[in-house]
């Protein structure tokens, strides 16, 4: 999976968005859906693998965004706040479907998100390649949902520890210890990586 670069000079054109979408301008909102859709679907899927239901998810998302649009108030990026919308929709029908007990589940019954082997590594060229690739499934297993949700939006999304505390109700000293014990893990379970980047090289 392509990371995703995130910079002020992305966060000033989403601001600017936001400042003329609260004016009306419906070509706005279609500017920063259109920006968007992709990413939040993707991230709606590592929580319920049914496109349906999170394509439902975001619907509303964004029917909300526009609906009260004169009376938004952004604290985090639009990004950040976004993907919180679409984590909190979700879960909250997670926890209608009664699939999860509370939206603030700690790893509990119903509340995951799968990091996947990405299709280009299904195909190795060497019994090296092999071992590594089944590693790197072991460690996938070994993780917990929050930390595999803080691997995502800290490197695929490029959010900061600030946005993703907020974004899944954590203090950010708590996402720091999730990212810790994620590294560690894979550290310990493939001697010789310096750095998260061989998972992330491998997985979507």
């Amino acid at each position: 999976m392509t990371r995703t670069p995130f910079d002020s000079h992305t966060a000033q054109e989403d601001r600017s968005l936001i400042i003329q979408i609260r004016s009306d301008d419906y070509a706005a909102f279609t500017l920063l859906y259109n920006k968007y859709i992709r990413q939040l679907t993707q991230y709606g899927l590592k929580f319920i693998p049914d496109l349906p239901a999170v394509e439902d998810c975001l619907h509303d998302v964004f029917v909300w965004l526009w609906t009260n649009r004169h009376k938004l108030q952004i604290h985090s990026s639009v990004k950040s706040y976004l993907f919180k919308s679409v984590r909190t929709t979700i879960l909250h029908l997670l926890q209608k479907q009664q699939r999860l007990q509370s939206l603030n589940a700690d790893d509990g019954p119903g509340y995951r998100f799968e990091l996947e082997l990405t299709p280009e590594s299904l195909v190795e060229q060497n019994e090296s390649q092999r071992q590594l690739r089944q590693q790197i499934e072991n460690v996938l297993q070994k993780l917990t949902a929050k930390q595999k949700e803080v691997i995502y939006l800290r490197y695929y999304e490029g959010l900061n520890f600030e946005d993703i505390a907020r974004n899944m109700n954590l203090s950010v000293k708590a996402c720091y210890k999730l990212m810790g014990r994620a590294i560690a893990t894979l550290k310990e379970s493939i001697p010789g990586v310096l750095s998260i980047g061989i998972l992330l090289m491998y997985c979507r």
